[in-house]
């Protein structure tokens, strides 16, 4: 692990709308996004995957296995859809993953048509994260980790968010115990990946900011990185008047105000934090 600090500041859900990708490239032309994931199958996802590919954006695929509908026909991924064709909520999914329910050639099937949309219409991807962290189930790791290799995919999320408490700033003990956990899965996931020889970062943060960010609390965070490379994840939009109540919340627009603060910038120089991107991994 370097001596030095790194941090990737990766912006979620690119694509999903154009509010929200709006709100991405503004924090990465003006702010300190470096990174950010598309989403294959969003209303503004061809638009957001032409533009981050001429302003050279570095982006890696947002896989999404639980929100609006699967790029292959619903009846080639028995088992991920329900019968108006939508895919399963991510608590159904997760239920369904669990029991063994899910046939193992629709997720490749859907996990494959995402990866081929993504070169299609951006190129290389620098990683691939999770809609819902979905990708550190265990039986998606088994899904995702041929079609990685297979397209010569290098890098991916592990979103294991510790120390837990004290941070500095108090969470609710709900996402307390959710954050406590995704870390779990997290570290089963890492073991897997890496042992496959898949690079990650050192660490992660941004689990506990979800409905708690703020520029003092993302000073404290920033303040306090660990040595070697870190992901930061976020969720930036501009003003959204629908779509998901994740969308909707004011938290985006909040987000995305703290990522564009020159004093963030101002920090990371002081702490001597080099912003860097999945592609530097």
């Amino acid at each position: 692990m370097s001596s030095m600090r790194r941090l990737i500041i990766n912006a979620d859900d690119l694509g999903i709308n154009p509010q929200r990708s709006h709100g991405i490239f503004q924090c990465q032309e003006f702010g300190v996004v470096t990174n950010a994931s598309l989403i294959a199958n969003g209303s503004d996802s061809d638009a957001a995957a032409r533009r981050a590919r001429e302003r050279g954006v570095p982006t890696g695929l947002h896989l999404n296995l639980t929100e609006e509908e699967p790029l292959s026909k619903p009846d080639d991924v028995p088992g991920l859809v329900e019968m108006n064709g939508t895919f399963f909520d991510r608590l159904r999914l997760r239920a369904a993953l669990d029991a063994g329910t899910v046939p193992e050639r629709s997720l490749e099937r859907e996990i494959r048509a995402q990866v081929e949309w993504f070169f299609d219409a951006h190129g290389n991807p620098t990683h691939v994260d999770g809609h819902h962290h979905i990708h550190i189930h265990p039986a998606v790791i088994e899904a995702l980790i041929p079609i990685l290799e297979r397209y010569g995919i290098r890098s991916v999320r592990i979103p294991c968010e510790e120390p837990l408490p004290p941070f500095g700033y108090e969470i609710p003990e709900e996402q307390l115990l959710h954050t406590r956990a995704l870390n779990e899965l997290a570290k089963n996931a890492r073991e897997r990946y890496t042992g496959q020889g898949i690079l990650t970062t050192d660490h992660f943060r941004g689990a506990t900011l979800v409905g708690n960010a703020s520029l003092k609390n993302i000073r404290h965070v920033l303040s306090k990185l660990p040595e070697g490379t870190t992901e930061l994840m976020v969720h930036p939009g501009s003003p959204c008047t629908f779509g998901t109540p994740f969308d909707i919340d004011p938290q985006r627009q909040t987000e995305m105000r703290m990522l564009l603060d020159s004093s963030i910038a101002e920090l990371l120089a002081e702490k001597k934090v080099e912003l860097i991107s999945y592609a530097d991994l």
